[in-house]
């Protein structure tokens, strides 16, 4: 195996052999990989392993799943037995290097330079951003991601201590900022804060920190500060000025200067990409950065998630001292996207931040590597995956704080985002109430598009996905609320893509479907869900060589999707349809292996695995799939499927009875 393993599971997950990251591995793998992680000087049972991960399924069907997830580990590390099996247990091998597994070993006899080692490891909760796996795991993760946290929380203040202790106050200061980071809503650590300050002889640094928890504990929690950490205040600046300083500082974040020019009725998220930083010696070119942010810029606005302040009003603010708080000041923006250009060599390293301009909190945080000499391909390559990051990210704290409202006081941009989430369930509850904010939204403001673009969602897929009751009546309604929606916005990308998607998916017109995609294409050229779903309409006419280009195009835009399996079941059908059934089936039990398959995945996967005649195997994937659709029959499925060849359609449906299918 050509170097060392990294795992990293602080902070999200990656995993690194030698210099080489590993391609995506199924969501259960991943999860197998970091529970033992977290376990370094422990073996793990096998029936315990299987029940926490797949606690959803019976006993027998989790061994075989587990079984089946070690294969997958061993082919994507050439063999080896990175997970050591032995006597029914499971652990790591050692050549896996883990950033939890310092942290994990730390205890109250640790001295002081195993803790220092062992926290510097900490970049981020446990799995921050790992989608769900099972009930058991997702308590088990919580669970474990608060305790990782208090450890390091601890350990953090046993050093903090003893800087202080010994009068270095620049550490003692150092470690206190760290634990604010961490968490930024604890009073016992707000106080450490403003008391290590105050001992390095920082009034002014302490109260404003001050204010940053005043914001914090605000916007987040709705509260005020403790009695005492106010009284604690009033010790450093005396009565008056610690609460002037909190009532600025309110007044600094409920009243930004442009609320009527920047904040539209729909209430739909503003954003500004404020310049990129560059560092380094010699430090990049600065047109660089200049050209990075106004392609940032131009990608977010051919979206209808959020509103882009322009390029000409955000590259005046070079300003390395502007916070994302004075940023939403001044802009009247609900986030700030900023980063930094650090040239070393021949090398740059591009870091992104998102902030939310109301807490100064930091959501997101990542970053791209690349070569100083950046081509123009090389840069959109790079924005590409810089926006189709961001724009997730967004919407997911846009939903937390959506979460938090009363029903009936939801606007109709928050209705929108609502909708746009429960479809993506595929579960026929949350589609029904999808399909009721709709309508809301719909009634309130006619004239907007967003929510016929969804709606059109909506009825595309209970017709696809079998639950529609009436498909002729739903596939009629795709095509009058897609046309609305377009008649509204005529560059509404959802619109565009699902359309051209359904004009061959549930009529087989492909020509119209190409002309749709290239349309959206040539509106936003790097949008993943643009070049993943058009990747059907190739592999429903057998160009299996450009089906296979979009989809891994797709990939490589967006490679952390929160919609991974709509691109893994892409793949899985375009590698069926070139006759590469082995490639299929890892594509295929990858991405049935995540929440929110499409329920058509688990027909591709038994039909390629019946090719292969892996029969009894392809015969538990088809029972499986024939659960979440029941009552499905091969001969009415080949009279309505997209492939264009009646005798692709009759083979595939050759092969699904052979999987089980009923004929």
């Amino acid at each position: 195996m050509p170097g060392p393993v990294n795992l990293k599971v602080f902070g999200g997950f990656a995993l690194l052999v030698g210099d080489r990251a590993v391609p995506t591995l199924p969501r259960k793998a991943r999860a197998l990989l970091a529970y033992l992680a977290v376990h370094p000087d422990r073996s793990m049972s096998r029936e315990g392993v299987a029940e926490l991960i797949w606690s959803d399924r019976g006993p027998e069907q989790a061994r075989h799943s587990l079984r089946q997830t070690l294969t997958v580990i061993r082919k994507h590390f050439f063999g080896e037995q990175i997970v050591r099996v032995r006597d029914g247990a499971l652990s790591l091998s050692d050549a896996v290097v883990c950033d939890a597994a310092p942290v994990a070993r730390l205890s109250r006899n640790s001295n002081e330079a195993e803790i220092r080692s062992a926290v510097d490891t900490y970049s981020g909760p446990l799995l921050d951003g790992f989608p769900p796996v099972s009930r058991d795991f997702d308590e088990w993760l919580m669970v474990s991601r608060a305790k990782f946290e208090t450890q390091v929380l601890d350990h953090l203040a046993r050093l903090g201590d003893k800087a202080s202790a010994a009068a270095d106050t620049a550490t003692a200061l150092e470690l206190a900022e760290r634990m604010f980071a961490i968490d930024p809503l604890r009073e016992d650590i707000h106080r450490r804060l403003l008391e290590t300050c105050v001992g390095a002889g920082r009034r002014s640094e302490a109260l404003r920190h001050y204010g940053n928890i005043v914001a914090a504990l605000r916007t987040t929690l709705g509260v005020a500060p403790a009695a005492e950490t106010r009284a604690l205040v009033r010790r450093i600046q005396g009565d008056d000025g610690a609460e002037s300083l909190a009532a600025e500082s309110s007044a600094r974040v409920e009243a930004p200067s442009l609320p009527a020019r920047v904040r539209a009725a729909d209430n739909v998220p503003p954003v500004a990409v404020l310049p990129y930083r560059l560092q380094g010696d010699p430090p990049p070119i600065s047109h660089l950065a200049d050209g990075l942010v106004t392609d940032i810029v131009c990608q977010l606005a051919g979206l209808r998630e959020m509103r882009v302040i322009s390029q000409g009003t955000t590259l005046s603010l070079k300003n390395d001292a502007l916070d994302a708080r004075a940023a939403g000041q001044m802009l009247g923006v609900r986030y700030v996207v900023t980063g930094t250009i650090r040239r070393s060599g021949a090398v740059m390293r591009l870091t992104t931040e998102l902030a939310d301009t109301e807490t100064g909190l930091v959501a997101w945080c990542g970053s791209h590597d690349t070569q100083a000499a950046l081509s123009f391909a090389d840069q959109d390559q790079i924005v590409a995956r810089i926006v189709n990051t961001l724009t997730p990210q967004v919407h997911e704290i846009e939903l937390r704080r959506i979460r938090g409202k009363r029903p009936e006081s939801l606007t109709v941009y928050e209705k929108v985002v609502l909708a746009r989430e429960y479809l993506l369930t595929m579960h026929r509850d949350d589609l029904l109430a999808a399909k009721r904010l709709l309508d809301e939204a719909v009634s309130i403001e006619p004239d907007y598009a967003e929510p016929y673009a969804l709606l059109a969602d909506y009825h595309g897929l209970m017709a696809a996905e079998g639950l529609s009751s009436d498909r002729a009546a739903d596939i009629a309604a795709v095509e009058q609320t897609t046309r609305r929606a377009l008649s509204l916005d005529s560059n509404n990308l959802r619109a565009l893509i699902f359309y051209a998607h359904r004009k061959s998916l549930l009529r087989r017109e492909y020509d119209g479907a190409r002309d749709m995609f290239k349309h959206a294409l040539e509106v936003s050229p790097h949008s993943a869900p643009a070049w993943l779903w058009s990747s059907y309409v190739h592999s429903w006419t057998e160009d299996t060589d450009e089906a296979l280009r979009r989809a891994y195009q797709a990939l490589a835009l967006s490679p952390m999707d929160r919609r991974a399996p709509d691109f893994h079941s892409a793949i899985c059908t375009a590698h069926y349809t070139a006759g590469q059934y082995r490639e299929a089936v890892e594509w295929g039990l990858r991405a049935i292996d995540e929440p929110g398959v499409m329920r058509g995945t688990w027909r591709w996967t038994a039909a390629s695995l019946a090719a292969l005649g892996e029969t009894e195997h392809a015969r538990e994937v088809m029972r499986e799939g024939m659960q979440r659709l029941p009552g499905q029959r091969a001969g009415e499925l080949m009279r309505s499927h997209p492939y264009r060849d009646p005798g692709r359609r009759r083979r595939y449906c050759e092969h699904l009875v052979a999987a089980g299918m009923p004929a």
